[in-house]
């Protein structure tokens, strides 16, 4: 449900005229029309679209979105009136979740679906995806979802110090966060509008201040939160504390109202801990809570509500740029016989430029299996690759230039048709301290597939003695260790490895192997 802030297409190019020399602003009153200042660009390659409005949703749907209601979920993210959605646990239902709010774009790698092409590009590592709002023109988006525990507020309210609370956020989500920052750096300092979605596992050191302690039982002194200040010390904007600036009048909490709502644990700790940050926007227009009716600071109502988390979503200008020169596979995991689309930026298009399909590492000069131009669509656009005929493995499909030199390369992997995913060890037996390796292939690729580790005769899927993701590979090692086992490793017994799915509990494959004396 789109809110008609916008009276007058006059008034529109005003507030566009103040905009351009005024840097990001807040405020629920201006609203830039999309595409406004669209012009051509000075190669004449594509248009320039100017600042455009966006609508961004962050918003965990708890265990795939099925514990209450999918549709609801579906409902939730119609009547927010997003554009694009950062989902968090969505346990493989992102592209069903698309498909049913009829939007043909889901990234299943990053669990972000959108109305507007998601291009992954090669560099991008399953860490950041760009929305594509006309050809040549694209923001980025990023979607997190930080380690839950132990959690930060339970700690507080439990009485530990605040050194301690500290050790503990750099021992986990700070641990994690590592991985993005020089992703985000590098995409900040070139000029890349950059959104950032996620379930953060962590609140704001905007909402725990002096003067909130004591608002909600748990907040017993004031948190400089590692996580949000080191985002916002990057350059990122908190979109809701941006517009609802008083976190006293304007909490905004999205976790937890219930488990579904009302349904709350005894001596459950409230806080907002889910987030959209933007980079780089020319404005930030709105940010609203998508949550259960009756609740403070809920916006847009959606009953019965079908999450333990509330979804934020916020109204921002952007500024989209020209992408650097890229070739992007449009998946990294196709089985053989079916097309591969491969999106590209081609800095001298279709009479210099040239798109060559090789195995992973050869040669495009020596080793093509195939190539294509950039056919009439000139710098930007997408083709599509036969895989028929391609073994099983690695490949990657490689953007020449004017002179034969190799511009950009995106990997993807070839499938057997039907193939399902599966996963071994490096050994059937292992002495006590051993480390163990797990190896998987054919997996679907999403962020947050993961390998665990077992005891053989415990059903229990939560009980896993340690974890790591598969980061977004079709195939792929991780040695486990004491990081992840603690200083004994594994002690004698039968175990087993499994390959779980997208940020849940859905084995997709297993293997037993057991630790002897």
């Amino acid at each position: 449900m789109h809110t008609p802030w916008l009276k007058t297409f006059a008034a529109a190019l005003a507030v566009l005229a103040l905009l351009a020399g005024a840097g990001c602003t807040t405020g629920p009153d201006a609203l830039v029309p999309s595409g406004a200042a669209s012009r051509l660009d000075a190669s004449g390659t594509h248009v320039e679209l100017g600042p455009t409005v966006l609508r961004v949703m962050s918003f965990n749907i708890w265990l795939g979105g099925e514990l209450v209601d999918l549709g609801k979920v579906v409902e939730a993210i119609k009547l927010s009136g997003a554009d694009v959605v950062g989902l968090q646990e969505s346990e493989g239902n992102a592209r069903r979740i698309a498909d049913l709010l009829g939007w043909a774009f889901a990234d299943e790698r990053l669990q972000i679906i959108s109305r507007y092409p998601l291009i992954s590009p090669p560099d991008g590592n399953g860490i950041y995806t760009f929305i594509q709002l006309a050809p040549g023109q694209v923001v980025a988006m990023s979607n997190i979802h930080l380690p839950s525990n132990p959690y930060g507020p339970e700690l507080v309210r439990d009485g530990s110090p605040l050194e301690q609370v500290l050790a503990n956020e750099a021992d986990t989500r700070m641990a994690w966060l590592q991985a993005y920052l020089p992703h985000w750096r590098t995409l900040i300092a070139a000029g890349m509008p950059l959104l950032l979605a996620g379930d953060f596992n962590t609140p704001s050191h905007r909402d725990w201040t002096m003067a909130a302690v004591g608002t909600r039982a748990h907040v017993l002194y004031p948190v400089q939160w590692p996580v949000t200040l080191a985002v916002e010390q990057l350059g990122f904007i908190d979109t809701y504390r941006a517009v609802h600036v008083n976190a006293k009048a304007k909490p905004g909490i999205t976790w937890t109202y219930g488990y579904p709502h009302p349904r709350l644990r005894a001596n459950e700790v409230q806080d907002r801990i889910d987030f959209v940050f933007a980079a780089g926007a020319v404005h930030i227009i709105d940010s609203r809570i998508v949550g259960p009716a009756g609740e403070r600071d809920v916006d847009v109502t959606v009953n019965p509500y079908p999450s333990d988390h509330l979804g934020v979503v916020s109204t921002v200008s952007v500024d989209p740029a020209e992408p650097p020169v890229f070739v992007a596979v449009a998946a990294v995991r196709v089985e053989a016989g079916t097309p591969l689309g491969v999106h590209y930026h081609a800095p001298g298009g279709e009479g210099t430029d040239r798109l060559v399909l090789v195995r992973a590492g050869a040669d495009p000069q020596t080793s093509a299996l195939a190539a294509l131009p950039p056919q009439e669509a000139g710098h930007f656009g997408r083709v599509n690759f036969g895989t028929g005929g391609l073994l099983p493995g690695e490949y990657a499909v490689v953007l020449m230039g004017a002179t034969d030199n190799e511009l950009s390369r995106s990997a993807f992997w070839v499938v057997a048709p039907g193939a399902v995913p599966s996963v071994s060890v490096d050994n059937a037996l292992y002495k006590p301290g051993a480390p163990v390796t797990a190896a998987w292939s054919a997996a679907p690729a999403r962020k947050f597939d993961w390998v665990g580790i077992y005891k053989a005769d415990d059903p229990d899927l939560l009980n896993y003695l340690g974890f790591a993701y598969t980061n977004a590979t079709v195939a792929g090692t991780f040695t486990f260790g004491a990081a992840e086992l603690g200083a004994g490793l594994l002690a004698p017994g039968e175990y087993v490895m499994r390959l779980m799915s997208d940020d849940g509990y859905a084995c997709l494959a297993a293997a037993r192997f057991a630790v002897v004396e």
